[in-house]
């Protein structure tokens, strides 16, 4: 039976959950703390960031437990640390992280719950405060490992940075969230979300795996704390396996410095200032203030919170018949922007522009090339790549519907003959055909062929995006690797593909333009 003092806790952790409601403002002590102490990294010189205000490592803390960090805790940080990769944490446990997580984990088996109640408390954990109890509050009045907040409702400033307390209060507003079970399925991170209420939702997803690897570490050596009152339904007696292989780990999860954007922005990634890291490209068709095609370039090195330029081009407007691409067209060195107008044209053929980027895209390399192909429409893509190896970019129109096969086709356009002729006969890939896929070339396995890579975006919030990559070498006849990303919704996000971490591996950029919390672009990076 629970102590009076336990129950009169757990009916204070009842609390409302009202943490995070609205956007947060950052204190000018929060953005101190950002620049004095940057985030930590998941690998060596790669900075990643979730976007969420970071914390001083030095700031005052509680102790998670009575007495001082175990050996056995640093022990199995130790052992950890090398798996260990989200955004927040990651390379950067120790043994007080373990300590409190352990204080949680104790909490999540007193209450009777199972190994993903302690998963998701202690991914909540992570993305808060990186699980260090925080005793002073530096972002609003947030305290303690949940960084929850007297004002909201979630109980006294002396009780929040209780790891008992806090745990349980999170607990208490996960079951009210979810009832029957509910919180069973589904995608971790949009649990935690759904309780926090934060002003970054994307945080929490990238810092499930290494929660995972905590859970299923000291699930069994978790310490005793006294009971509380069991739910209803049994609790499972496995932990669930943690995720490996390509698009598993977020390697950035960020709120950019741009606003929502329309349906008429297209995106693109290239380095535009040399630093080698990819930047963010915006190509939007008409600009409000000069009515003219507009490119915004924000800066990959600080995770797009800074503008490296925003330009009207020497374009008119463009629409909905409009494609856009980057690539190096004149052999300076500088991302040119390519411009393909499917329908509409003079010529009746699909037509290319070229502006040149060296002049931040006020002159035209190329102008309206009528090319080889007819007119086309939507259910074309088109990207840049040198096919041939003449070092000259070529352009390969994919079509992903709409194919007397059913299959996706692809032709290719001789960059070297300003598109007037084909480098191949059109190709009939081995992938069904279906509009929603989208597509990108790249050279996936390091062989110096442009490869396809297909992604069948889900639906649902426990789906998993699909990558097919077909061999450029076999004429994309032969599938060369194929992979599910992690769980979460992506039809109605875009999707790019970089190497971010500069480890010859493809990583995927998914990008939510509409529709977040904190009325931001948010994006997240997965790891190829």
């Amino acid at each position: 039976m629970a102590s009076k003092q336990t129950r009169s806790r757990q009916r204070r952790a009842a609390a409302p959950s009202r943490s995070h409601t609205g956007p947060r403002v950052l204190s000018a002590a929060t953005i101190a703390a950002a620049v004095l102490y940057p985030p930590v990294t998941a690998q060596a010189g790669v900075p990643v960031h979730t976007g969420l205000p970071a914390m001083p490592a030095a700031a005052a803390q509680a102790p998670c437990l009575p007495g001082t960090v175990t050996a056995a805790d640093q022990a199995i940080a130790d052992q950890l640390r090398p798996s260990m990769n989200g955004p927040r944490l990651g390379a950067s446990v120790n043994g007080r992280s373990i300590a409190c997580a352990r204080a949680i984990i104790g909490t999540v088996q007193a209450r009777g719950l199972g190994p993903r109640a302690a998963i998701i408390a202690v991914t909540t954990a992570i993305a808060e405060s990186t699980l260090h109890n925080h005793a002073v509050a530096y972002d609003h009045d947030s305290l303690g490992l949940f960084q929850q907040r007297p004002s909201q409702g979630w109980g006294r400033p002396d009780q929040l940075v209780d790891p008992e307390y806090a745990t349980n209060a999170f607990l208490s507003s996960m079951l009210r969230k979810y009832p029957g079970d509910s919180w069973m399925t589904g995608d971790i991170g949009a649990i935690c979300q759904t309780v926090q209420r934060s002003a970054y939702p994307l945080a929490y997803t990238p810092e499930a795996h290494d929660a995972q690897l905590i859970v299923a570490k000291l699930w069994t050596v978790a310490p005793s704390v006294p009971a509380a009152p069991a739910p209803a339904a049994p609790a499972p007696t496995t932990v669930p396996a943690v995720p490996s292989g390509p698009y598993q780990k977020a390697l950035v999860a960020t709120g950019t410095e741009l606003g929502a954007l329309d349906g008429r922005t297209d995106l693109a990634l290239a380095d535009w200032n040399d630093d080698k890291r990819p930047d963010l490209i915006l190509v939007k068709g008409a600009s409000a203030a000069t009515g003219r095609t507009e490119v915004r370039i924000m800066d990959g090195a600080t995770d797009f919170a800074t503008l490296l330029l925003t330009r009207s081009t020497a374009l008119e407007a463009t629409d909905d018949r409009h494609a856009y691409a980057i690539t190096d067209w004149n052999g300076d060195s500088r991302p040119d922007l390519m411009v393909v107008q499917r329908s509409g044209t003079a010529s009746g053929h699909t037509e290319v522009s070229i502006l040149d980027g060296a002049s931040a895209f006020r002159q035209l390399l190329l102008k309206q090339a009528g090319t080889a192909l007819t007119a086309t429409d939507d259910r074309h893509r088109f990207a840049v790549t040198d096919w041939n190896g003449d070092s000259r970019p070529d352009l390969v129109v994919i079509q992903t519907s709409g194919t007397a096969g059913n299959k996706i086709q692809v032709q290719v356009l001789d960059g070297a003959s300003n598109f007037q002729r084909h480098l191949t006969p059109t190709i009939v890939t081995t992938e069904a055909a279906n509009p929603d896929h989208r597509v990108a070339v790249t050279d996936y396995n390091n062989d110096r062929r442009p490869d396809l890579v297909v992604m069948q975006a889900s639906v649902t919030a426990d789906g998993r995006t699909r990558l097919t990559v077909l061999d450029g070498a076999a004429n994309l006849q032969r599938r060369l690797a194929g992979a599910d990303t992690a769980p979460g919704v992506s039809a109605h996000l875009d999707l790019l593909i970089t190497d971010w971490n500069t480890d010859r591996r493809p990583d995927l950029m998914m990008v939510q333009k509409t529709g977040t919390a904190s009325g931001r672009t948010e994006l997240v990076i997965l790891g190829g």
